[in-house]
Formats: structure tokens, C-alpha cells, sequence
């Protein structure tokens, strides 16, 4: 009589096979999560670079040279405007409409006003009283400005200075500005990383965007310079300054299973133009 069943080196033969296939399909899993950590760790760095450019970028943009308090490889304290206009008379401007949301959450640190000659500059003002509701009548009545619909027009304390000879024309450029502070430090909530800090003159700080890779920096365009440069002007000279360019490489915050200690990292570099430069 035959008996039906295997033998013991069929059976060994097929536990082989089976032990082969398996480990290719373990080392395919294993392949394709850390491909897919990596990625994640990738798309991670990117976003933590972009969404500090897209914040940086968005309001220095609006400053002008003469609104840099002070500039240094880590550290720069701006000038922000977020409401221009025109002056009327008698301390009165009135403003362009400003989205409610950016009116809301803006700090008044103080003014800035320019003269309409050929090449005069912005002269600013640092004031802790707050712009109050003016009378359009000094507008459309003693300056023949019409306001803008939707817009303000303001009474401004010290706009402007008793001590400004001639006067300041009517028509002449004013803007609102907050003090901010950009800052490449030592980040709290990734211990060890460095992180992008903001902080409105009045506010907290706040980590805007983390981590980043040591090394990151502020670089500098000043006028006739076709390329930045590590180091800021002096002081006296800020207002040489036509731009500002960001080097920053973004890290995830976790390694991939295979990179232990290594994570993924983007480079951003930005350049940004002052929009309003008058040198």
C-alpha cells in the first residue's frame, strides 16, 4: 500500500521556499516605511522652511530701509507698516481700508511721514498713544483729499512734529507701523533645534516655525550689491540696506528607522526685496 503525504525533504524544501519568500516580503515592508518616513520626513522640512518664508516674506516686503531698527546675522527688529495713507491737516490722515483682521491684531508702536520733494525719506515716530477717529472735515473740506470709502482717517499725536520747518505739505505719505523682532534661536518646543521666533513690541514671543538645521541666517542686499552678504551694515548705515535674503534649512522633527540621528532636511533660500525702498 502507498501513503499519501510528503517527504521530510519535500517538506524542508517547501519550509525553505517559504522562509525566502517571506524574507523578501518582510525586507519589501521594510523598504517601502522607510521610503515613506523619509518622505514624510522630507515634506515635514519643507513645510517648516515655507511657512516661515511665507511669514517673513509677507511683511517685510512692506518695509522700507529706514525701518530696520537694527539687523545682525540672527536677529532683525523691524518696521512693519500695516496701514498707509496720506496727511491732510491739523494732525489729521486718512488711510486706506486695512483688512479688519490685521487692524485687530496689529500693535501701533508709532508713525512715519515723508515730505513730497525729489528723494526725501521716511522720518519716524515712536508713539504710545494709539491714532484716534479724526474729523474728515480736515481732509475734504481744509485739504481737498476725498477718503477712501472703507477706509480711516485718523488724529494722530505729534503728526506732525511742532518742530518740522516748513510743515509737512498736504498729501504727503503716512504710515502705521508695528516693532517686530525676528530671531534664529534656541527653540522650546524642539529641544536642541534652533527655531524661528516673532515677537510684536507689547507681545510674546512665539516660535513661528521649527526646527531648523544650525547655520541658518540673515544675509543682506545693500544698494550697488548685486549679491548679499553675511554681514549687516552698521548702525549708521541700515538705511543703505535695499534687502534681505534668508538661509534656512528645515529639519523633520524624527528620523527615519534607518537614519537614526539624522533627520531629513530642505533648504530654503529667500530673497526679499524692500517694496517700499526710498534711498
Amino acid at each position: 500500500m502507498r501513503r499519501v503525504g510528503f517527504t521530510l525533504i519535500e517538506l524542508l524544501i517547501t519550509m525553505l521556499l517559504a522562509a525566502i519568500i517571506g524574507l523578501g516580503v518582510t525586507r519589501l515592508l521594510t523598504s517601502q516605511t522607510r521610503f515613506f518616513s523619509r518622505a514624510t520626513g522630507q515634506r515635514d522640512a519643507r513645510a517648516v522652511a515655507r511657512n516661515a518664508v511665507n511669514i517673513v516674506r509677507d511683511e517685510m516686503r512692506m518695509i522700507e530701509p529706514r525701518g530696520i531698527d537694527s539687523a545682525s546675522t540672527t536677529r532683525l527688529v523691524v518696521r512693519v507698516p500695516y496701514a498707509m495713507g496720506v496727511y491732510c491737516s491739523s494732525g489729521t490722515a486718512t488711510f486706506a481700508p486695512v483688512d479688519s483682521l490685521t487692524w485687530a491684531t496689529a500693535t501701533f508702536a508709532g508713525f512715519a511721514f515723508r515730505d513730497t520733494a525729489l528723494n526725501a525719506t521716511y522720518t519716524y515716530v515712536t508713539s504710545s498713544t494709539a491714532p484716534t477717529t479724526g474729523s474728515t472735515g480736515n481732509c475734504t473740506t481744509a485739504a481737498n483729499i476725498t477718503p477712501v470709502t472703507g477706509g480711516r482717517t485718523l488724529s494722530i499725536t505729534g503728526l506732525p512734529p511742532s518742530s518740522l520747518s516748513p510743515s509737512l505739505p498736504q498729501g504727503a505719505p503716512v504710515l502705521l507701523f508695528q516693532r517686530v523682532t525676528y530671531e534664529l534661536a534656541a527653540s522650546e518646543l524642539v529641544p536642541g533645534r534652533t527655531a524661528l521666533w516673532r515677537r510684536v513690541t507689547g507681545g510674546v514671543n512665539e516660535e513661528i516655525a521649527v526646527p531648523f538645521q544650525d547655520g541658518a541666517s540673515f544675509r543682506f542686499y545693500v544698494v550697488g550689491a548685486d549679491t548679499s552678504q553675511a554681514a549687516p551694515p552698521l548702525v549708521a548705515d541700515l538705511r543703505t540696506l535695499s534687502g534681505i535674503e534668508i538661509v534656512l534649512v528645515g529639519e523633520s522633527e524624527r528620523s527615519a528607522s534607518n537614519r537614526a540621528g539624522t533627520p531629513e532636511t530642505a533648504p530654503v533660500r529667500l530673497t526679499i526685496f524692500f517694496r517700499n525702498a526710498v534711498l
